[in-house]
């Protein structure tokens, strides 16, 4: 229906002049004006006279007078009513509380307006007359909500759109509930859980028009709470300021943004406020059960005399929670606030933007500040421009965030350049040319590929390892190219976790650690950064503490590598119930955050051959296996020149003979520790040590050349 008590879309917004609908009559006497009344439909903002209300005409006869004005008033809505069996009425506020009684927009338990208790009424839309033009007062109303117009204007996150469609149906459906005694008590309050630079808080104004659009609050008021309007300097203080605050969100949305910088163990004030929060909506929550059941009470009497069910009262007035917080920080946020989950109606997760999503942000914020861009910048050409700052942006400074700051680094420099050209035209004024986006932003420099690749190359040895890097970052590059020119299967399906399988010390930490960087630069991983771990970074000692352990690795890894060094050891056995937890719950989360970070999985290579044979999970989500063979002599002896190198440390021509014929016989023994890099650093840390104790000996003065040499004693 058309309604006018919807909320609009945000705080900001203005509420708009409904316009005069088409072929209204503007003559105001003759037959043609009687006859264009007729034909007119109803409005809101239309002065109309009821001419058959209970509730007015009881109240006339009391007072024994039929004085007009009492039966005009202003249309506040026009459409179906459950309550009326689905006819379209007419939802009015009367200029006067007439003396029968009427309400404040509610009849039965259903709201379409809003207005002061006792001015309003329902009547079908053959009961209300027109007024004459000279009463006419169309007036100023907001627009009704449409949450379809109102997620149009939202980039991106298209699970959390659909989630709120899923919220409109549920609350509309609700409301039809009602009127026989069915309530909705499933909470409101929801959890909004992404990374920190998604517009949480555009999404937040739609969530509050829509729930107060259906009735579900008394107004579409969104009071975003700062720390400073919830944390004081001592306890006192701190319950004065929650106080304060749920006293301002009072019948509407309370939003804290970045939940988790109240929760820090250190924070003591900040986990108060935080808990008198939820602890207030918890006894909201109570209030409501108490009134629930209590009307419940009252249909079983009505019921049981066999009378007619009572009207549906109106509950009391509520607020609802809304808070913010990126993923990796939702266990700390938990711990601190334990009574979260019992009011947690929702969590919806923000899924990152995409490049493509990136590029309509930026044009929209580039409008935002009356700027526009130019005709030569496409969006595939805006998307190439973001790919870089993108890739580099650390996760706590990516989204509309980096948006914000490109757009205004990009107008700064227009600013510069607009000066100094001296232009004055309104195009070379305001608009943003490819230029002034391709200026590098020292803050976010990061390798190139090249240079990445350059610093693989210098790793000695494992030729296998890197022919495979490289076709992995040439696929990716295809991928990138096809996507550019619109090539449908762009994108790489496949997925990047991978299993390094080799002996210790044959440089697997080391390669992951620039396939991370790699992956950073090419767009695929976000920050790039490498997260080691082992069972014991996983498995707790206590029942249920495991899975959170998990998460919280997990979490932390998001937009790099986790590399889980020994990942054979997760499961030690079949009766190991705590490992297999663990490895469930990795599984699990690789599989619900593989867009978002890259695994991998070390160990010795039979270990791991038997680890993917016993658990098929891991097999299916780790397809690329890595072998890292064991080095040769002559690599062995370079990774040994190498670190003597960084020493300041040379060899006699014995010491080398000595060092070659130790790492020869060093390979020929079947030891897994033996034949890696490890290995030679610690014979020569060996040999050091045993030329720091032969020099000691030696009272006389040495040469630089004598206190940097080894010799072949010294590998004995």
């Amino acid at each position: 229906g058309r309604g006018g008590g919807g909320g609009g879309f945000g705080a900001e917004e203005k509420p708009k002049i409904l316009k005069q609908a088409p072929g209204r009559d503007e003559d105001n006497g003759g037959f043609n004006s009687t006859l264009k009344q007729f034909q007119q439909d109803i409005y809101v903002g239309d002065r109309v006279r009821v001419r058959n209300n209970n509730h007015i005409r009881q109240g006339q006869q009391r007072r024994g007078s039929l004085n007009n004005n009492l039966k005009e008033g202003t249309v506040m809505y026009v459409g179906p009513c459950a309550f009326a069996s689905g006819r379209e009425m007419v939802g009015v506020k009367m200029d006067e509380k007439p003396m029968g009684g009427g309400h404040d927009g509610k009849e039965q338990g259903e709201r379409h307006f809003r207005c002061d208790a006792g001015l309003g009424c329902y009547v079908l839309k053959a009961d209300v007359d027109l007024i004459n033009k000279g009463e006419r007062n169309i007036q100023s109303e907001e627009e009704p909500f449409v949450l379809e117009d109102a997620l149009s204007k939202l980039v991106g996150i298209e699970s959390v759109k659909q989630h709120l469609i899923s919220l409109r149906n549920r609350l509309e459906v609700a409301r039809r509930r009602a009127a026989f005694g069915v309530m909705d008590n499933k909470p409101l309050h929801t959890v909004f859980c992404g990374s920190k630079g998604m517009d949480f808080r555009s999404v937040a104004y739609v969530f509050a028009g829509l729930i107060k659009s259906l009735g579900a609050v008394k107004t579409d008021d969104m009071f975003e709470a700062t720390r400073k309007d919830l944390v004081g300097g001592n306890t006192e203080k701190t319950n004065e300021l929650v106080a304060a605050t749920l006293k301002k969100a009072k019948g509407g949305v309370l939003f804290i943004p970045d939940a988790s910088s109240y929760a820090d163990k250190s924070d003591h004030y900040g986990q108060l406020a935080l808990n008198l929060v939820i602890s207030h909506f918890e006894s909201e929550a109570d209030q409501v059960a108490e009134f629930a059941a209590a009307s419940a009470k009252e249909r079983a009497k009505a019921a049981a005399r066999g009378g007619k069910p009572p009207p549906v009262k109106e509950g009391p007035e509520t607020s609802v929670l809304v808070i913010s917080t990126q993923r990796a920080n939702l266990p700390t946020i938990y711990s601190a606030a334990p009574s979260l989950p019992s009011i947690e109606g929702s969590q919806l997760d923000f899924m990152d933007y995409t490049l493509e999503e990136m590029a309509e942000l930026t044009k929209l914020s580039t409008e935002e500040r009356g700027f526009c861009l130019h005709k030569d910048l496409s969006t595939t050409k805006l998307i190439e421009l973001l790919r870089s700052p993108i890739s580099k942006c650390p996760a706590d400074r990516g989204g509309k965030i980096l948006v914000d700051r490109l757009v205004e680094d990009a107008i700064n420099r227009q600013t510069d350049r607009v000066h100094l050209s001296n232009t004055r035209s309104k195009d070379s004024l305001l608009s943003l040319s490819e230029h002034d986006f391709t200026e590098a932003d020292a803050a976010m420099s990061g390798e190139s590929i090249e240079g990445v690749l350059a610093k693989l190359d210098q790793v000695i040895g494992l030729a296998g390892v890197k022919k495979h890097v490289r076709s992995l970052v040439a696929q990716l590059q295809l991928a990138q190219k096809k996507k550019i020119a619109g090539i449908a299967g762009a994108k790489v399906n496949a997925t990047m976790h991978m299993v390094f399988s080799g002996n210790p010390g044959t440089g697997k930490t080391t390669v992951a650690r620039l396939v991370a960087e790699l992956l950073q630069s090419l767009g695929y991983l976000k920050r790039g950064h490498l997260v080691e771990t082992d069972r014991a970074g996983l498995v707790a000692a206590f029942v249920g503490q495991t899975a959170i352990k998990v998460q919280e690795v997990v979490m932390s890894a998001m937009g790099g590598m986790l590399f889980v060094d020994e990942a054979y050891a997760l499961v030690k056995d079949s009766k190991d119930s705590f490992g297999k937890e663990a490895l469930d719950t990795l599984i699990k989360l690789v599989e619900d955050h593989r867009d978002e970070l890259v695994v991998v999985l070390a160990g010795y290579p039979n270990e791991m051959d038997e680890l993917m044979a016993h658990n098929p999970g891991v097999r299916s989500r780790f397809p690329t296996v890595i072998l890292f063979e064991d080095y040769s002599v002559s690599e062995l002896m370079e990774i040994a020149s190498s670190f003597l190198g960084k020493q300041h440390l040379t060899l006699t021509e014995e010491a080398t003979d000595m060092l070659t014929k130790k790492l020869t016989a060093m390979l020929s023994s079947p030891d897994v520790q033996n034949g890696n890099g490890r290995a030679v650093r610690n014979m020569v840390e060996q040999a050091m040590r045993a030329q720091a104790l032969r020099l000691s000996d030696d009272k006389a003065t040495l040469r630089p050349a004598e206190l940097s040499r080894l010799t072949a004693s010294d590998f004995m």
